[in-house]
């Protein structure tokens, strides 16, 4: 189990062509448990867990986890709370990938990522933001450089700055 003290990892699955898709984010003050194979014995594929950015974690070996749900109920409700919530992380991710189309996907990452950062300037790279979408670089180029011909955005180096919100939301 991990808990992030400082900023973000990426929570994935990798197929054997090397693909990625993304199936949540954790932050600062969040939980990481869908690692802890050990908590939820049903889990049984294997994930890739990143640092998005420099991040500190606090992590709970396995077999602590373990014998502690095994004495605290508390514990143990808290641990399958977490796994429940994440499940709907992931439930998300995959209605994402498998029914929406990929404007209305940039357009979500894109607001969520302004918000959570509480500002208007994304500083990721498009081969980052292929990454965290499960994308190829060259469709987010593709698109994002629509979304700059319409005013939603301005692009440069680095930086994805939003600068019509009102529009990207009408994309949703």
């Amino acid at each position: 189990m991990l808990f992030v003290l400082s900023g973000s990892l990426r929570v994935y699955l990798s197929s054997e062509e090397g693909r990625e898709i993304t199936l949540y984010r954790i932050h600062a003050g969040e939980t990481c448990i869908m690692g802890a194979s050990c908590v939820l014995k049903s889990i049984t594929f294997d994930i890739f867990i990143d640092a998005v950015e420099d991040t500190q974690v606090i992590q709970v070996p396995s077999g602590a986890i373990n014998t502690t749900m095994n004495q605290n109920v508390y514990i143990e409700c808290y641990a399958y709370k977490m796994a429940a919530e994440r499940f709907s992380d992931i439930m998300w991710a995959m209605q994402q990938i498998l029914f929406m189309s990929f404007d209305k996907r940039l357009a979500i990452f894109l607001l969520d990522e302004s918000s959570s950062s509480h500002s208007d300037e994304i500083r990721m790279t498009h081969e980052q933001i292929a990454k965290l979408m499960g994308s190829a670089r060259e469709v987010v180029t593709r698109m994002l450089k629509y979304f700059s011909s319409e005013g939603y955005v301005e692009l440069s180096r680095g930086t994805v700055r939003l600068t019509d919100k009102t529009a990207l939301k009408k994309l949703l």
